[in-house]
């Protein structure tokens, strides 16, 4: 019989309600990604990089 590594971790009340929220809207904008930073500070770090 197989033993897990390690317990799934159980999320309730106001992290689970924020976990959904955040699933939802996600999946309402499947192209876009919350960068943190703005849009000209992501293109100055991937001119840098050469990547972009």
């Amino acid at each position: 019989m197989a033993i897990p590594i390690r317990p799934i971790p159980v999320v309730t009340g106001d992290d689970a309600v924020r976990f959904i929220e955040a699933a939802e809207r996600a999946e309402r904008n499947a192209h876009t990604v919350e960068l943190g930073m703005s849009q000209e500070d992501f293109n100055k770090i991937m001119a840098k990089a050469q990547l972009y």
